[in-house]
C-alpha cells in the first residue's frame, strides 16, 4: 500500500473516492477542507490530508489540518477542523474486515508520524451521522479507541424523511407542530438550489447574517464558497419573508443525507415563527429531493466533563429536537500526543465539571462525626 499527500492537482481522485465511500460525506470532501482552511486564518491552517492506495485505487481518505492555538503564552498544535473535531478517516466499503482494519491501522499510524514531526500535541475525530455507514444509528463501536483515542462521544438528532408529510408534523412537540402552521399563514418562504440561486438572493443571506451576527464573523470567501456549493447542489438555502426577508437558513446536501449548517434571523422578527418556517420549508424540499436522513444538530444526555453546555447551548438543542426524530449517538475521540498537554485538559475539565456537578460544601466536604467526607 502507498501513502499520497493530497493536493489540489488530486481534488478530482479524492471527492470521487469520498462519492464512493459509505464512511465519507461533504466533510470528506475538498469542497469542506477548503472551507475549512479559510474559516479561521487566525488558527494559521495547514492541510496534510492524506489518502491510502492500493494497486493505484484509492482505498483510505485521513483529512487532516493542523490548527495552531496559543494558551498561556504558547503555541499549541492540534489536528482539528476550524477548532472542532476532523471528519474520521474512511475506509473503502467493499473490503473485508480484515482488510478494512488493516488500511485503518496504516491511516493511524500516517497520523501519528505526522504529529511526531509537526509537534501536534492532540487530534480529535468524529464519525459523519448522515453518511449512509452511520444512519443505521449507533451500532458501530467506536472504530478508533483501538489506536489510543478517547471516547468523548455526544449525541444528534436525526429525522426520518422517508416518513410523509403528516407523520413528520405529528412526530414533532404539539408546540412546533403549531407554530409550523402558524407559519404557513405569516410568512412566505422560499428554497433555493441550483435551478434558483442568484448572486442576489444568496447576498441577502450574507448581508442579513452580519446584520443578525452585530459583525463579520468570518472571512467573505467562506460566504463565496458556501454559494458555490449551492450552484454545485451540495447545499440549499431556505427564506422566509414578510414585508422583507426575516431569516435564511443554509443545509448542506450529499449522497441522500443533510446538514442544518448555518441559520441568521432579523433583529426586528419578534414573535414570528422565522426558525420553524424555514426547517418545514427546508425538510418538504428535502423530501422531494431524495433527501431521507437530516441531522439536525447536537443533542444533550446530562453533563459529562468533555460536554458542559450553556443554558443557550440547551435552548438550541431542544429546538432542534422538538422537531422530532430520534437522538443518537455519534462517536468522538481525541488523542493526546504530549502527556503534560493532555494533563491540563484533563484538569481542566474535571474542575470545571466538579463546579457544575456538586455544591462547593460537597467538594470541600463536611465534617460528620469528626470525620471529612466527600
Amino acid at each position: 500500500m502507498q501513502i499520497v499527500p493530497l493536493t489540489d492537482k488530486l481534488y478530482p481522485a479524492w471527492d470521487r473516492a469520498c462519492r464512493e465511500m459509505d464512511e465519507a460525506w461533504f466533510w470528506h470532501t475538498s469542497s469542506w477542507l477548503e472551507y475549512t482552511l479559510h474559516y479561521r486564518p487566525e488558527m494559521e491552517p495547514q492541510s496534510l490530508s492524506f489518502m491510502v492506495l492500493n494497486d493505484n485505487q484509492i482505498v483510505g481518505l485521513c483529512p487532516l489540518i493542523i490548527e495552531t492555538q496559543q494558551e498561556s503564552g504558547r503555541k499549541i498544535r492540534e489536528f482539528s477542523f476550524g477548532n472542532g473535531p476532523c471528519p474520521a478517516p474512511a475506509v473503502a466499503s467493499q473490503h473485508s474486515e480484515k482488510m478494512r482494519k488493516k488500511i485503518l491501522t496504516i491511516i493511524c499510524g500516517e497520523m501519528d508520524a505526522l504529529a511526531a514531526r509537526n509537534n501536534v500535541q492532540r487530534a480529535i475525530f468524529r464519525s459523519s451521522p448522515p453518511a449512509p455507514a452511520y444512519r443505521a444509528g449507533s451500532e458501530q463501536p467506536h472504530p478508533l479507541q483501538r489506536f489510543g483515542f478517547l471516547d468523548i462521544s455526544l449525541a444528534t438528532q436525526i429525522v426520518d424523511l422517508s416518513r410523509n408529510e403528516d407523520n413528520l408534523l405529528s412526530d414533532m412537540q404539539p408546540g412546533h407542530r403549531y407554530h409550523v402552521r402558524r407559519s404557513e399563514k405569516l410568512l412566505c418562504t422560499e428554497v433555493f438550489d441550483a435551478s434558483n440561486i442568484s448572486p442576489e438572493i444568496f447576498d441577502g443571506y450574507r448581508t442579513l447574517h452580519h446584520r443578525a451576527a452585530g459583525r463579520v464573523t468570518r472571512p467573505l470567501i467562506t460566504f463565496e464558497m458556501m454559494h458555490r456549493w449551492i450552484r454545485e447542489g451540495t447545499a440549499i438555502l431556505a427564506r422566509a419573508s414578510a414585508k422583507e426577508a426575516m431569516g435564511y437558513a443554509l443545509f448542506t446536501v450529499y449522497k441522500g443525507g443533510a446538514y442544518y449548517s448555518s441559520s441568521c434571523v432579523h433583529p426586528d422578527a419578534g414573535p414570528l415563527p422565522v426558525g420553524h418556517a424555514l426547517q418545514w420549508a427546508a425538510m418538504r424540499w428535502m423530501k422531494q429531493h431524495g433527501i431521507y436522513s437530516y441531522e439536525i444538530g447536537i443533542q444533550l444526555c446530562g453533563l459529562a466533563p468533555h460536554a458542559l453546555w450553556s443554558e443557550k447551548e440547551e435552548n438550541i438543542a431542544m429546538f432542534k429536537r422538538e422537531f422530532g426524530g430520534r437522538t443518537v449517538a455519534f462517536w468522538i475521540g481525541e488523542k493526546f500526543y504530549n502527556g503534560q498537554y493532555c494533563r491540563s485538559v484533563l484538569k481542566a475539565r474535571l474542575d470545571a465539571y466538579l463546579s457544575r456537578a456538586f455544591s462547593d460544601s460537597t467538594l470541600v466536604g463536611e465534617v460528620n462525626n469528626g470525620k471529612k467526607e466527600l
